[in-house]
């Protein structure tokens, strides 16, 4: 993987960025310990589960996404290391992720960070079903590049308030997309953060390279299929009207990413209709 995402776009390069977006938000230590725990093929369980306990909010988040609607488990876990047992390192990792990027959403609550957070949860669940229709091998990683594809979004509007305010009305008011106000403003949009911040993190590299190149995926040199996964399910949700663009006149159909991942009209109304059924049945876990 290229070390600059989106290589191909007229943007600053990456040390213009650092020094344009400064404090990106460090991942808590308990949070890292435990990530790097569960790339050790050796790990202990036990040993993982204590680290997990020892983060109050980490522990509530994990057992709060086993319990919902997202898992579908039969009987209720009540304890971090039953959680840990039932659901396995690959699903435990995709938590912890997930709880790592709440954290930067929540860290400035307004309407704005409200509204990013509802449309990057969409797009998760849109990016997992769309994975498994296509049978791409690891939906679960799908959900969190899913969930991780605006993390750049309240990073800029933290570091960059005046003119990221700005960028929020115009946007909200349906004149352009952040990705294009960005680049005229900044010269580098919400995705090249996002891929810096996931860098920063030591997440994946696939996971890196989706969200650096969720808005022109078929430019992705590495992970191509994973790009347009994102990049669908991102669209999908400004159609369906979740976040601050919506246009229900998309044609899902024609866009690069569905041809791409070969997905026909009638896939994609089956997908949105799901899609309006799992928004609703996972509401609850968000609160």
């Amino acid at each position: 993987m290229s070390s600059a995402p989106l290589a191909q776009e007229p943007v600053v390069n990456l040390s213009g960025l650092i020094a344009k977006v400064k404090d990106l938000p460090p991942l808590p230590t308990i949070v890292m310990k435990a990530m790097e725990m569960t790339l050790d093929p050796n790990i202990s369980i036990r040993n993982l589960q204590q680290v997990i306990s020892q983060d109050q909010a980490l522990s509530a988040k994990i057992l709060r996404i086993v319990n919902s609607a997202l898992y579908a488990l039969r009987r209720e876990v009540s304890t971090v290391s039953h959680a840990v047992a039932v659901l396995g390192l690959e699903t435990v990792k995709s938590v912890i992720m997930a709880a790592s990027a709440e954290r930067v959403f929540q860290s400035a609550k307004d309407l704005g960070t409200k509204l990013m957070s509802d449309h990057s949860w969409g797009t998760a669940l849109a990016a997992r079903a769309i994975a498994r229709r296509v049978r791409f091998e690891n939906p679960e990683e799908a959900l969190i590049c899913g969930l991780m594809h605006d993390i750049g979004k309240p990073v800029l509007l933290q570091n960059l308030r005046p003119q990221y305010t700005e960028i929020i009305s115009e946007v909200y008011g349906g004149s352009s997309s952040f990705h294009q106000l960005e680049l005229l403003a900044f010269g580098f949009s919400h995705a090249h953060v996002g891929a810096m911040l996931a860098r920063k993190w030591n997440f994946p590299p696939q996971l890196a390279e989706a969200v650096g190149y969720h808005h022109n995926p078929l430019s992705a040199s590495n992970y191509r299929q994973l790009a347009c996964i994102v990049n669908l399910a991102n669209l999908v949700m400004i159609h369906m009207g979740i976040g601050f663009e919506k246009n229900k006149d998309i044609n899902l159909e024609k866009q690069p990413s569905a041809e791409f991942l070969k997905l026909n009209g009638a896939a994609l109304v089956a997908l949105t209709s799901e899609l309006r059924v799992a928004l609703q049945s996972t509401a609850g876990l968000r609160a």
